[in-house]
């Protein structure tokens, strides 16, 4: 294999809340790197999964999901997105069957880009043969250069076809990071988003939705004792809410 026969490139899953973005990763990753819950906004960093194949690497980036902000946190996450659009080799944006609102403003900007987009109609399991093709035609009309393809994530129908339409868009190019490498976050993070991702879908309105997870130390589970320590913010101000150790 060459240089000029390996492809790689940054895949980047963009859409509305609550559409699937992170279930998607997820399964094209074949890893649970992105924490899932029912409620809008879970994902509030941008997280990398890395796929390898012998003549391809694909670097997805899941992120949050398209709103205004109202707050800081939400101006953060958006300002996440905006990077995204500009470093994107493909742009997946991501619908749910049945979904017609979007933000005008990215739909403006996805319609100038010179980048390819897959429009990605998800949880076609719902729907009917005439609601799916319903979206098909609305959504060719609000993104007319974008290819479309229907998936339904959570039951992993049609990802091959996507995966193998992705690898298509990417560019010859070596690959970006090392060929084991699954992810660019470190162990640290994802033991924060796992707790966080227990607090989001164990509590209610005893933790505000705004937590947060500082992982303070941790050891490698094989090592005795175990016990990692991490801390939970919450708030606007982001004030120390609480202490957590789980043994």
């Amino acid at each position: 294999m060459t240089e000029n026969t390996h492809r790689a490139g940054f895949v980047n899953i963009i859409g509305n809340p609550n559409v699937g973005k992170s279930t998607l990763m997820n399964h094209l990753v074949g890893e649970p790197l992105s924490i899932i819950t029912a409620k809008a906004q879970t994902t509030r960093h941008r997280i990398k999964g890395i796929v390898n194949g012998d003549d391809y690497q694909i670097v997805y980036s899941d992120l949050p999901g398209i709103l205004t902000p109202a707050y800081k946190m939400q101006q953060m996450m958006m300002r996440f997105v905006n990077e995204a659009l500009k470093d994107a080799d493909l742009i997946l944006y991501l619908v749910e069957c049945g979904e017609t609102k979007y933000q005008q403003e990215i739909i403006e900007r996805l319609n100038k880009f010179e980048i390819p987009i897959l429009l990605v109609i998800n949880k076609i399991d719902k729907a009917t043969a005439e609601e799916i093709a319903a979206a098909k035609a609305l959504w060719q009309t609000i993104l007319p250069k974008a290819e479309i393809i229907e998936i339904s994530a959570i039951q992993q129908l049609n990802l091959d076809i996507l995966l193998e339409k992705i690898i298509s868009f990417l560019p010859p190019s070596p690959p970006f990071f090392p060929k084991d490498e699954l992810t660019d976050r470190p162990t640290r993070f994802f033991i924060s988003e796992i707790i966080r991702e227990k607090i989001l879908l164990l509590y209610k309105k005893e933790i505000p939705y705004s937590v947060e997870v500082v992982v303070e130390s941790y050891v490698d589970k094989w090592q005795k004792p175990y016990s990692p320590k991490g801390f939970l913010f919450t708030g606007a101000s982001g004030k120390l809410f609480g202490f957590t150790q789980a043994v």
